[in-house]
């Protein structure tokens, strides 16, 4: 988990780096100085913002009974467009999941905090590619036969994928994003888990959400 949030950041930071000519030249946003100062932090420069995530999958597991896996979150976040081609941010959510195994008359349900960093990198302007590597913590009910067990559960995710919003660095637009858990742990609230078998199968998660800029200076 670490290791991929340190190499996150490292990307950015040459991202940061190589980026600011692109940046003085096609933001909207006014912070031309007329001299060569180095980059600075702009405060007009960070976004906010949310959404909700829904996802629902059907899995064949390979003892050749069905998995259905739920799920439903929010997701507030806050963010730094660090150029017209990426952002970073930090995202926080709280997420419901239930998977039913009916040929084992078995249920789970998550109820899930999470805490994450993203980056987004738009390789063109309503397009982007989402990595988010995140930390889930909560409690999971377990129900098998009629009993019921409750766990406290703590997982690592790492969501990838890809959306779609029209952003232009300082004004508000919203987006639409398609992600999967290439994490693989058995707790994630984005995968479907058979307890029988140890088999973890992936949950496609559909995410609507809306950013703006709260301190982008409005032109007179």
């Amino acid at each position: 988990m670490k290791r991929i949030v340190y190499t996150l950041v490292l990307v950015c930071c040459i991202q940061y780096t190589f980026a600011q000519d692109t940046l003085e030249a096609r933001t909207p946003m006014p912070h031309r100085t007329g001299d060569d100062s180095p980059p600075h932090f702009d405060k007009e420069k960070i976004f906010t913002g949310g959404g909700l995530s829904l996802g629902y999958g059907t899995n064949q597991n390979g003892d050749n009974t069905t998995n259905n896996t739920f799920n439903i979150g929010a997701i507030p976040d806050i963010g730094y467009s660090l150029s017209n081609l990426v952002d970073v941010g930090i995202s926080t959510s709280i997420n419901y999941t239930s998977t039913t195994n009916s040929a084992y008359d078995t249920k789970f349900h998550y109820t899930t905090y999470s805490l994450g960093a993203f980056v987004r990198i738009y390789p063109m302007n309503n397009f982007f590619i989402q990595l988010m590597p995140e930390q889930d913590w909560g409690r999971a009910k377990e129900i098998t036969s009629g009993y019921t067990t409750i766990l406290k559960i703590k997982s690592n995710s790492f969501l990838a994928g890809v959306g779609f919003g029209e952003r232009m660095i300082g004004e508000s637009y919203f987006y639409t994003l398609i992600m999967v858990d290439l994490g693989k742990d058995r707790y994630s609230p984005y995968n479907s888990y058979n307890s029988s078998t140890g088999q973890v199968s992936l949950v496609p998660i559909v995410r609507g959400g809306f950013n703006f800029y709260p301190f982008r200076k409005r032109q007179k």
